[in-house]
C-alpha cells in the first residue's frame, strides 16, 4: 500500500499520458448516434456519440472541419475516426475526431476518405497549383495498358484531331495489386523523355475495386510530382478517384482526355478563317475612316489660301492615301500566302494524296486493325493493303526489323 499523496492535476496528467501512449486509442474508427452537436462560432464541432450502454463527448478542430464532405446531425448515425484523448481542466476524456462518415458505408471508403483528408491537408489537390494545358503539344506521354482498347482509342482521336503530335506510350498495368506501383514507375519514365509536355493517364470503366488503384497514395505523389501537366480519363464521368483529384484536369472518359490534349485542325482552320474575314473587315473599316478624313481635310484646303498651301496639303493627302492603299494590299496578299499554305497543309494529309504518291494504307484483314509498324503482324497474318485504284490482300511469309522500336518509354 503505497502512502504517497499526489495532486488531481498529477493524476489527470498520468492518465492522459497513459491513453494517448495507448496505440489502439491514438487510430480509433467509431459508431455510434450524434447527439448535443453545438458547432461554435470559431468553426469547431463539439458533440456527443452514443449507443445503448455510454456515451462519448467529441471534438473536431475548424481546420479539420472544414475538410469534412459530411456534417453530423443529431440523431444521426455515423462513424468516426480520431484519437483519445484527455481535457485536463475538467478530468474528461474525449474523441478529437478528423474523419466522420455516414454509419455503414465501408471499410473501403473510411480508409479512402481518411487518405483523401490527409493528402488534401497536404494541399496536394488545392486548385491553385494546377497549371494550364499546351496549345499545341508536340510529344504527349500515355500512361495506360498497352493491350486494352484505351490506348488504341487515344491514338484515333490525335491522329483525327491533331496528326502533327507524338504518343508515346509509358505501359503498365491498370488493374490488380501490381497496378499502383506499376502506374507510378510509369508517370516517372515520362519524366525523363524531355520532349514530353503533357501526360494522359487513363482507363477504361469498371467496378470501385478495379479502379482502386487510381486511389493508391503512390500514384497519387507521382502524378502531384510530375514535371509537366497531367490530364485523367478513368473509367466513366460518375468515376471520381483520388488520381482525378491531383491531376491538373480531369476528363471523363480516356477518349475525352485525349480530345482535351490536343487542338482540332478543323477548329484551327475555321478560326483563321474568321480571323482573315475580321481582318478584312478592319482595313474596309479603316479605309473608311481614312476617305472621310481625307474628304474632311480636302474640304479645308479648299477653304484656305493661299495656293501653294492648298497643293501642298493636297500632296500629303495623296501619300497618305498611296501609304493606305499599299497597307492593304500587303495585308491581303499575306492572309492569302497563309491560306495557301494552310490548304497545301490539308492537302499533304488528305489520305487520298498519300495514296496517289505510291504509298499503301496497311490493315490486317480480318479485323481491320491498322499496321503501322512491324510489331503489329505476325507470319501467317492476312494483311489487306489499299492503294488508289483498290486493293491487294496478301500473307506475311517474314517480317524484319529494321530499327529499334521507337516512341515507347
Amino acid at each position: 500500500m503505497t502512502t504517497r499523496v499526489i495532486s488531481v492535476g498529477a493524476l489527470t496528467a498520468y492518465i492522459k499520458e497513459l491513453l494517448e501512449s495507448d496505440r489502439l486509442l491514438e487510430d480509433i474508427w467509431l459508431e455510434g448516434e450524434v447527439s448535443n452537436m453545438y458547432p461554435s462560432p470559431a468553426g469547431h464541432w463539439y458533440f456527443s456519440l452514443k449507443d445503448e450502454q455510454s456515451q462519448l463527448k467529441c471534438v473536431v478542430w475548424r481546420s479539420i472541419a472544414a475538410r469534412q464532405r459530411h456534417f453530423p446531425r443529431n440523431g444521426e448515425q455515423i462513424s468516426i475516426h480520431g484519437r483519445i484523448s484527455v481535457y485536463e481542466p475538467q478530468g474528461n476524456y474525449q474523441l478529437l475526431g478528423d474523419v466522420i462518415l455516414p454509419a455503414g458505408i465501408g471499410i473501403l471508403a473510411m480508409r479512402l476518405e481518411q487518405l483523401r483528408q490527409r493528402l488534401d491537408a497536404e494541399g496536394l489537390f488545392d486548385e491553385s497549383r494546377k497549371r494550364p494545358l499546351p496549345e499545341a503539344p508536340k510529344a504527349i506521354g500515355v500512361v495506360t495498358s498497352a493491350s486494352g482498347s484505351v490506348w488504341h482509342d487515344i491514338q484515333n482521336v490525335i491522329r483525327r484531331r491533331y496528326p502533327f503530335a507524338e504518343l508515346i506510350l509509358s505501359p503498365t498495368p491498370v488493374q490488380g495489386d501490381q497496378a499502383p506501383e506499376g502506374i507510378a514507375a510509369a508517370i516517372a519514365r515520362l519524366q525523363e523523355v524531355e520532349r514530353v509536355e503533357v501526360i494522359i493517364v487513363a482507363r477504361g470503366g469498371g467496378s470501385l475495386e478495379d479502379l482502386f488503384c487510381f486511389n493508391d497514395e503512390r500514384v497519387v505523389r507521382a502524378i502531384f510530382a510530375s514535371r509537366v501537366p497531367v490530364i485523367t480519363g478513368i473509367g466513366h464521368e460518375t468515376d471520381v478517384t483520388l488520381a482525378d483529384l491531383v491531376a491538373d484536369l480531369r476528363a471523363p472518359t480516356p477518349s475525352a482526355a485525349a480530345e482535351l490534349a490536343v487542338p482540332s485542325i478543323v477548329e484551327m482552320v475555321e478560326r483563321l478563317t474568321d480571323l482573315t474575314e475580321r481582318a478584312a473587315e478592319v482595313t474596309q473599316d479603316l479605309w473608311q475612316a481614312y476617305a472621310s478624313a481625307l474628304d474632311l481635310a480636302t474640304g479645308r484646303l479648299r477653304r484656305q489660301s493661299p495656293a501653294e498651301r492648298v497643293r501642298h496639303s493636297r500632296d500629303s493627302v495623296d501619300a497618305l492615301s498611296r501609304r493606305i492603299r499599299q497597307a492593304e494590299r500587303h495585308r491581303i496578299a499575306m492572309e492569302r500566302l497563309q491560306l495557301r499554305r494552310l490548304h497545301d497543309l490539308l492537302q499533304t494529309l488528305e489520305p487520298e494524296a498519300m495514296l496517289r504518291r505510291g504509298y499503301a494504307r496497311l490493315s490486317l484483314a480480318d479485323s481491320g486493325r491498322p499496321v503501322n509498324r512491324q510489331l503489329d503482324v505476325r507470319t501467317g497474318d492476312r494483311i489487306r493493303a489499299d492503294l488508289l485504284d483498290g486493293a491487294i490482300i496478301a500473307t506475311v511469309q517474314q517480317t524484319m526489323s529494321s530499327a529499334p522500336e521507337k516512341g515507347t518509354a
